[in-house]
């Protein structure tokens, strides 16, 4: 008996050493992973709100975008100008115009262009600005100023036309004294950072700032104007002291009023856009994580004792494996593997379109490839699908990489991707053994296409877009290729939108894409520039003669426009027309500007005018 309760305590202390072994270690195991969970949690939670504030920052420079942009292009014309020394009606004229355009492309939004050109205040809204009005000393001309030659964004001001808080871009022209600018209205930025922080309860506010820490929208709007360092609120003086200015941070604030993370963006290189959320709200709802994270490793330290549920455990990996993989053998239509030291293939995933290839004889496969090349794929690629199933030359083409891939045409105008994957080396890091694997990626490639022509349509009249026809006029031409540009405007289209209503605008504009299809030759490059101004590239026109036989074309079909809702009025178009080249210096955009300046000087008559500029 005594020996048996020795026995007895021995087994004990035994058991109570393992015991204890085993609870110091599922307690280091809980504090690790509680602590893994808490990174990943706390990981999460930043990565949602670095989203956000991306996608934010994002929308926000998109409302900037295409001001900036205009007042490029419009500095880069009026830098024409000055150049040329045109006079302030060129000009005005000039401003006019571009007013006249943005107001489609930006209505709402902008109140036009305006420029101090050659030393007087020309406006394209033809605003008359009080006897007092100084140009240079307006917050648009000092920012243009000091911008450079840059586009540069305004902070917010009363605007003296308006009489309402306004933002500008303008940008410095050539003279280093000319500048041009175009106010934009804050009410929908101001809107949109004040739906953003109502979005979301977490959310403490949501404001955009420059560099310098000014205030440009709020989502309260008495912050508008303020500056963060002069804020009566700790935590956003406390935040601009640690701001760094980099393209995305996030800032942890302790203050009197509370804890704060800060998200920044930046926006434009200008401005920064900012989320502020109480640390506290931010990860709440971490607590729900420890909670289901404690009872899960409470079931752990129970079953871990179990050696059935260790091992049901590793099978059950092995099977979400074995899922996860066949997941992924599901993408390809046709898998075989390669073994390079016996010349042997075995097929792993078979396909009717193939059986009849690769059944029969797995032997012999460095020589079988290249019939089976010649099998799959159109004669167009077959010496490239050759090059690509090549054993002998595969370790050469795979160097250290785990995979390589080639994608073509099959005989069936199919697209597939062939990928050779190594799945193991010998000892001289040859590769011994791979996957050859078929994917169809038919529809992908419908899709890109599908895609791509979308992002080269212009959605109102069906025509390429303004970067798509400039994009492949200008690959014309480096490709040596001669031709007339064509380029124009209608006449008065403001007066049609103003008169008969934007949807008689809209009709207006795609009779005159119809009439530019019907003109000119498939093989032309016909595209909307916007607005109501269009273009085309003749490719191999290189005389009047031959250009005249185009554009009568053009004119007629012009003529015969017919839309019911302009009650009878005539629409009329002023054209310019140049070729290229006529000089070995020639450039895309020195032919757009002959163009230009003959579509202007067409302007002076009234009717449907076309004028050639030839030098």
């Amino acid at each position: 008996m005594k020996n048996t309760s020795k026995q007895d305590l021995n087994f004990n202390r035994r058991f109570a050493i393992i015991s204890l072994i085993v609870m110091i270690v599922s307690s280091l195991a809980i504090v690790h992973t509680f602590r893994r969970l808490y990174s990943a949690s706390k990981q999460n939670i930043i990565s949602k709100w670095e989203s956000r504030t991306a996608e934010s920052a994002n929308q926000v420079n998109l409302y900037v975008k295409t001001p900036m942009d205009a007042i490029a292009f419009s500095a880069t014309r009026l830098n024409a100008l000055l150049k040329n020394n045109g006079s302030h009606e060129e000009a005005l004229n000039y401003l006019v115009n571009e007013t006249n355009t943005y107001a489609t492309t930006i209505s709402g939004n902008t109140t036009g262009i305006y420029s101090y050109y050659k030393g007087k205040f020309l406006d394209g809204a033809n605003w008359k600005e009080p006897i007092d009005y100084q140009p240079k000393d307006r917050p648009w001309y000092i920012a243009a100023f000091n911008g450079g030659g840059r586009p540069m964004l305004v902070n917010p001001y009363l605007d003296a036309r308006t009489n309402s808080m306004m933002m500008a871009v303008s940008q410095l022209l050539d003279d280093l004294e000319s500048a041009v600018s175009m106010d934009i209205y804050m009410d929908s930025l101001q809107k949109m950072i004040e739906k953003k922080a109502a979005s979301d309860s977490n959310i403490d506010s949501v404001f955009v700032i420059d560099r310098l820490g000014n205030v440009i929208a709020d989502s309260n709007p008495q912050k508008v104007g303020t500056n963060l360092k002069k804020d009566e609120s700790d935590a956003r003086r406390i935040f601009m002291k640690k701001f760094g200015h980099s393209a995305r941070e996030m800032i942890e604030i302790k203050s009197e009023s509370g804890d704060y993370t800060v998200f920044a963006e930046s926006v434009n290189e200008q401005w920064v856009l900012l989320y502020t959320l109480k640390t506290k709200n931010l990860y709440g709802p971490l607590i729900s994580i420890y909670l289901a994270s404690f009872a899960i490793i409470l079931i752990i330290i129970v079953v871990i004792l179990l050696v059935f549920f260790y091992m049901n455990h590793k099978y059950m990996e092995a099977e979400r494996l074995n899922d996860e993989i066949r997941a992924v053998g599901s993408i390809y239509v046709t898998a075989a593997k390669i073994d390079l030291k016996t010349d042997r293939i075995r097929v792993i995933r078979s396909n009717p379109d193939f059986d009849n290839l690769l059944a029969g004889d797995f032997t012999n496969y460095s020589k079988r490839c290249f019939y089976f090349a010649e099998q799959i794929s159109s004669k167009s690629v077959t010496e490239m699908v050759k090059e690509f199933l090549d054993t002998w030359t595969l370790d050469e083409r795979m160097g250290d990489e785990k995979s390589i891939s080639i994608e073509f045409k099959d005989n069936k105008e199919r697209w597939i991707r062939l990928r050779y994957i190594v799945v193991k080396r010998d000892e001289k890091n040859r590769i011994a053994s791979a996957l050859l694997l078929f994917e169809s990626i038919e529809k992908d490639k419908k899709k890109q296409e599908a895609l791509k022509k979308l992002s080269e349509t212009d959605m109102m009249t069906g025509i390429n877009n303004r970067g798509s026809g400039e994009s492949q006029i200008r690959e014309a031409i480096n490709a040596g290729k001669k031709g007339m540009f064509f380029l124009m405007d209608v006449d008065k289209f403001k007066s049609i939108n103003d008169d008969f209503g934007h949807q008689a605008g809209d009709a207006v504009i795609i009779a005159i894409a119809e009439c530019l299809k019907k003109a000119f030759r498939d093989t032309d490059i016909v595209f909307r520039l916007g607005g109501d101004e269009f273009a085309a590239f003749a490719g191999g026109v290189t005389t009047e003669q031959m250009a005249l036989r185009i554009l009568r074309r053009f004119f007629d079909a012009v003529d015969s426009i017919s839309i019911p809702e302009l009650n009878g009025r005539q629409i009329t178009v002023s054209a310019g027309a140049a070729f290229y080249p006529i000089s070995a210096e020639d450039t895309f955009e020195a032919m757009y500007q002959r163009a230009d300046r003959g579509t202007y000087k067409s302007k002076e008559r009234t009717g449907n005018m076309l004028t050639f500029i030839c030098d």
